[in-house]
């Protein structure tokens, strides 16, 4: 109970550290502008904290979502062990209510938003248990590897992720934490075709370079006829060298100009 408490209490803070950052007070000279009258850079300004304020309050409103669902399921609780032993559901690491399936595995109802889309890759919600390019902000060679998602903040925007292989010692793979900007959708082995077409030749992607877990630039040659891209990896000692990797691992290459996922 006070673990659910715990979440609780965090996603209130979330919501009102969000309002610290993007405040909305109800100014009365605002009442009084006449935006016909403003030039096109005054206009700029108030439409982009307009936005802010509004990207504020569908914060705020998915975090109050995330409240509710922990509040309703203390509610829900009876402090009777035989009545909750046959319960199925529990609450989720990232704050959500999960159940479990018939294979016994949970399942998280949070989920996280994709920044990185592309109609060539799949532009679906993110959650626990999705695999994701990740790649770390400090360290490393600024490069993105191959990660699986298993934690998700009420928001949606942060995660943590954990490198599926082991240290040295044959320890769990080390875990990030992470926001939405810092990994990129792998889509699952059940993806169709349709859901992830080919890329025309001359694309530039993110692929994962085969027997590794890290993924690298490279140039669309072709695709084979069960969806396998041909690709030019950048930098390959040997010129002209094609290599082969599977569809759901050619990524679409993240840039600035690229546009996030809107909701």
């Amino acid at each position: 109970m006070d673990g659910q408490w715990d979440i609780v209490i965090s996603s209130l803070q979330d919501i009102y550290n969000s309002n610290e950052v993007s405040q909305f007070d109800d100014d009365p000279n605002l009442k009084r502008l006449n935006f016909a009258n403003l030039s096109d850079e005054q206009l700029q300004t108030y439409l982009d904290k307009f936005q802010d304020h509004r990207e504020n309050v569908k914060r705020a409103q998915r975090l109050l979502e995330a409240v509710k669902s922990n509040l309703d399921t203390i509610l829900d609780q009876v402090p009777n062990d035989d009545a909750t032993k046959g319960s199925s559901n529990e609450v989720g690491s990232a704050g959500s209510v999960s159940s479990k399936s018939s294979a016994g595995k949970t399942t998280n109802s949070i989920m996280g938003r994709a920044y990185w889309t592309s109609q060539y890759n799949l532009n679906h919600d993110i959650i626990v248990g999705s695999e994701v390019a990740y790649k770390p902000r400090k360290g490393g060679d600024g490069e993105w590897f191959h990660c699986e998602v298993i934690r998700i903040s009420p928001d949606g925007l942060r995660f943590e992720v954990r490198d599926p292989e082991p240290d040295e010692l044959g320890n769990t793979g080390k875990v990030f934490k992470c926001n939405w900007k810092d990994i990129i959708l792998i889509p699952p082995t059940t993806a169709t075709r349709a859901q992830i077409p080919n890329y025309p030749a001359g694309t530039k992607v993110l692929a994962r370079y085969p027997e590794t877990t890290t993924f690298y630039p490279a140039v669309v040659i072709g695709s084979k006829r069960d969806g396998t891209c041909r690709l030019r990896f950048d930098g390959e000692e040997e010129v002209n060298k094609e290599t082969e990797v599977a569809r759901r691992l050619v990524l679409p290459y993240p840039n600035v100009s690229s546009s996030p996922a809107k909701k």
